[in-house]
């Protein structure tokens, strides 16, 4: 059986490796999100003329 502890520390592993993850995930979209922005502006910018 799990001590408190014991659960506390699991608690604190699972938590941190969800945030690792979110931060590395979030870390690898930005360049695309950027160039998907940059497209963006490039379309809006050709139908106003």
């Amino acid at each position: 059986m799990l001590t408190i502890p014991d659960l506390t520390l699991l608690f604190m592993v699972v938590v941190s490796s969800l945030a690792v993850a979110l931060i590395y995930m979030l870390h690898e979209l930005e360049p695309k999100l950027a160039r998907l922005r940059l497209r963006g502006n490039r379309v809006l910018r050709d139908r106003s003329k």
